[in-house]
């Protein structure tokens, strides 16, 4: 397998942090997650949570917004604000209803044949109708923006084992592991992209090598 620092290309532009929660689905069941051990906590503070844990970087406002709809379904309800605390932040607790609905969830594969097709796959279902020289370019960006992200999950991963401190088994710290599954998968697109490249581009090579040239296809029309 290709070693992780072989895609690390460091570029005059920052890597992103990691994959981006995309969609109303997940939220919903990253907010109830994080509220499942019962304690009290404000949209401010499973926004930095969630961005310790994870490694990524994430607004508040969507978990504010996905707060209210949970306590509308019922699945977290609002709580009294410590003494002290900042009374414009209001903490929610996760209900019975809503932890039940996220041990559902937890149960559910991981791997459904169903789930949504990830967005390389698809766009490089179609790459090929476009022109050789945006398939090139396009390839490129693509390789460019993967290197990209995989050296700023190692860069993660490496302050992440930097800051590890000895914790007892009630704080399983899965971050590391997070981060390297997310480096594989780095690794992986990378090693596609340039498999894909080395087929298209020998894919154009017969292509032109079986297609007749002016002089003949102009003897071929005129008969001669």
């Amino acid at each position: 397998m290709t070693n992780p620092r072989t895609i690390v290309e460091r570029r005059p532009y920052p890597a992103p942090g990691g994959p981006q929660l995309r969609g109303g689905g997940l939220y919903r069941y990253l907010v109830l997650g994080l509220l499942r051990n019962g304690a009290a906590r404000h949209g401010y503070a499973l926004m930095k949570e969630y961005q310790q844990r994870s490694a990524t970087p994430i607004g508040s406002g969507r978990f504010y917004s996905k707060l209210q709809r949970l306590a509308a379904e019922g699945l977290v309800t609002t709580a009294a604000n410590a003494p002290g605390a900042d009374g414009r932040r209001t903490p929610y607790r996760i209900t019975s209803a809503g932890a039940e609905c996220f041990d559902g969830w937890l149960r559910e594969s991981a791997a459904s044949d169903t789930r949504r097709e990830d967005d390389l796959c698809a766009r490089a279902l179609l790459l090929a109708a476009a022109e050789p020289a945006v398939v090139s370019a396009t390839l490129d960006r693509w390789r460019g923006e993967i290197s990209s992200r995989g050296a700023g999950i190692e860069e993660a991963l490496v302050r992440a084992l930097d800051t590890r401190t000895p914790s007892s088994p009630s704080a399983f710290d899965p971050l590391p592991l997070l981060l390297r599954r997310r480096l594989k998968h780095a690794v992986a697109d990378v090693e596609f992209i340039d498999e894909f490249r080395q087929s298209y581009e020998r894919w154009t090579r017969r292509s032109a090598n079986g297609r007749p040239s002016a002089a003949a296809a102009a003897r071929r029309r005129s008969g001669t």
